[in-house]
């Protein structure tokens, strides 16, 4: 079997690259079954390890700046299409400052009842109620979920699923964040709003805190995968965070819940009569 390792490190992101790597060839999916494959998408000339482990291959890809070095990252996925699905079995896709700790495998595959899809869930926002997940209020974004509608609020840092599945959500994630593009509109969280709509859809494979760890979180959980806090190497230009541009008053945010509150109340006097 084949599992290939989706992996994005433009512009300052190569630096994680080498301790990912070697955590990954330490921990992830160790059973001799197993072959890994690591596909990374760079603007770097040469990457660690390149040339003495034939399953890296390295793809050149243009630094395209904030935020579409991940807002676009379903559009480099499918730029490989046909060699994903002709050679490889599931696919999963780690944020750059990601590294294993601890053996994982065949434990986060998913089902077909789970629809052959891996979501991880937020360390921040994996015990809060729905209303406070900053999931897109915005209806006019493909994004959208309503107040009243959510469960798990998922991080886009771990994705993964079957070769099949995996690319289908590709598919569709990247159509909605062109439509999205198209009418001028930026989700709030980017490609994890669009991730947490697509999951609401088609339910996935729920991974808990273990595999999805913030370095500086506190949790009483084994730490099988962790993200690393990237203050500690970069300065906050180069961090990921939300498109106050396009969401940017509180007052404005409270009108919207407002009125998907008011929605939802119409709904259940509608389901009653």
């Amino acid at each position: 079997m084949k599992i290939g390792i989706l992996y994005i490190c433009t512009g300052v992101y190569d630096f994680f690259w080498k301790s990912f790597y070697l955590s990954a060839e330490r921990y992830f999916f160790q059973e001799y079954s197993w072959n890994r494959e690591y596909f990374v998408f760079t603007d770097a000339s040469s990457i660690y390890g390149e040339f003495e482990n034939e399953h890296i291959h390295r793809i050149y890809q243009e630094n395209q700046g904030w935020p579409d070095n991940t807002m676009k990252r379903f559009e480099m996925f499918l730029r490989i299409r046909d060699q994903l699905e002709n050679q490889m079995d599931y696919l999963f896709f780690f944020n750059a400052n990601m590294e294993f700790l601890s053996p994982v495998g065949e434990d986060i595959l998913p089902t077909e009842k789970e629809n052959g899809l891996v979501g991880a869930l937020h360390t921040w926002y994996f015990d809060q109620h729905k209303w406070n997940c900053p999931y897109e209020r915005r209806r006019m974004s493909f994004a959208f979920i309503p107040y009243w509608k959510g469960k798990h609020y998922f991080q886009g840092s771990l994705l993964g699923g079957t070769t099949t599945a995996f690319l289908k959500m590709c598919d569709t994630c990247n159509r909605w964040i062109d439509n999205d593009l198209k009418n001028n509109i930026v989700p709030i969280w980017h490609d994890e709003s669009i991730i947490n709509k697509y999951y609401l859809l088609h339910p996935p494979k729920v991974l808990d805190c273990r595999y999805n760890y913030c370095e500086i979180r506190n949790l009483p959980v084994e730490r099988k995968i962790v993200y690393k806090d990237k203050t500690k190497y970069f300065s906050f230009e180069n961090l990921k965070r939300p498109s106050y541009e396009v969401y940017p008053l509180m007052p404005g945010r409270n009108i919207i819940k407002i009125l998907n509150l008011m929605e939802w109340i119409w709904r259940k006097i509608v389901s009653i009569i």
